[in-house]
């Protein structure tokens, strides 16, 4: 028994070492805009937040424009855009669904950008760096 118990530990032992992702440690705080930032080699960046300078939830997507400041802007990952809903499922009049969901904090891993679609938005992140 006392084998067993010794061969398993030993196994739990080398996984842990084999299988470890590092450890985080804080960097500093960001606020990105509309300039595309990318997550730099041994870093992760959570994203905390994302401020609009100005929305109404009546209406939706006119991305990629911000001329028309009462709706609602992505912010953009890897050149994909992502909406920041947190209201009751509906649709606007575009007749474009939202649903609840798309909180966060959101993760980030090197190599990745961000940016925001509009210059008065921004994205507040927290950078940590990765630890061995």
């Amino acid at each position: 028994m006392k084998t067993n118990f010794f061969i398993i530990s030993i196994f739990v032992c080398f996984s842990e070492i084999i299988f470890s992702q590092g450890n985080l440690q804080f960097n500093q705080v960001l606020k990105v805009n509309n300039s595309a930032q990318t997550v730099p080699t041994g870093k992760v960046w959570k994203v905390e937040a994302y401020m609009q300078a100005f929305t109404s939830i009546s209406e939706f997507a006119e991305y990629p424009t911000c001329n028309f400041p009462d709706r609602q802007h992505p912010f953009l990952i890897n050149n994909k855009p992502y909406y920041q809903i947190n209201g009751s499922p509906g649709h606007g009049s575009s007749g474009i669904f939202m649903a609840v969901g798309n909180l966060f904090p959101l993760w980030l891993k090197a190599g990745e950008t961000v940016q925001t679609t509009c210059p008065d938005n921004f994205l507040s992140i927290i950078e940590f760096n990765i630890i061995p």
